[in-house]
């Protein structure tokens, strides 16, 4: 049964679906909107599954709420026909009204069908929301990747600024990265001691090797859109 727990999760789903354009996306090289064209394509493709699933278990529940109301109108109308309780009353909507008397659990079970419809139908709609929201992003995006090729045909090139960490990113993931580029140090700095600043400077010289002796092409990172 469609219960509160559900549509909960349903919610946190898409909550966390979110991504922050930056303002100005060349100072960062094509590598991070290439991140995130991948990111929004993955939100876009997990809301559409979500979709799928709530699509299907309103088809379901609708299929059972008209089964049971069938159901309840047979009911209704063979104790009117049938049980002598019913028949006593003096008009038809007094009839109706003991027969349904008779039937409660069967009631129970209908208003217990149109509140998951009722839930359903209201998530449909959030979705197609979010959806609308994340084609929307993907649009940005597009419109960011065609200015960054203006600004390179008017001459500036990609940069090598660093992304700003998450900020859940944890210490000890900082101290693997910079183990990491330590290894990579040793073969061309052999004997000395490692410091932070031979890797800051390991990693500013790749960035302005790449930018120097690489032709960069947008229409990869278009293609991915």
């Amino acid at each position: 049964m469609i219960d509160q727990d559900y549509i909960n999760s349903v919610f946190k789903r898409l909550s966390i679906m979110e991504v922050e354009l930056d303002s100005n996306p060349l100072e960062f090289g094509p590598s991070t909107l290439n991140e995130k064209v991948s990111v929004a394509r993955g939100y876009l493709t997990s809301t559409e599954r979500t979709f799928m699933e709530v699509s299907h278990n309103l088809h379901k529940y609708k299929r059972d709420l008209l089964v049971a109301e069938s159901a309840f109108r047979i009911s209704v109308t063979r104790l009117m026909a049938e049980d002598p309780h019913v028949r006593q009353g003096r008009s038809q909507g007094e009839r109706e009204a003991l027969a349904s008397m008779r039937l409660t659990d069967d009631q129970d079970k209908m208003d217990e069908l149109k509140l998951a419809v009722n839930d359903l139908e209201d998530l449909i709609k959030v979705i197609k929301a979010k959806r609308t929201d994340l084609k929307d992003l993907q649009g940005r995006i597009r419109d960011q990747l065609k200015l960054c090729q203006e600004q390179i045909g008017l001459g500036q090139r990609w940069g090598g600024k660093s992304v700003p960490q998450r900020e859940d990113l944890l210490p000890q993931e900082d101290a693997d990265l910079n183990s990491v580029f330590a290894d990579a140090l040793k073969g061309s700095i052999a004997g000395d001691e490692v410091s932070s600043d031979d890797i800051n400077g390991f990693m500013d010289s790749d960035v302005e090797n790449q930018i120097d002796t690489e032709e960069l092409d947008l229409s990869d990172i278009l293609d991915g859109i």
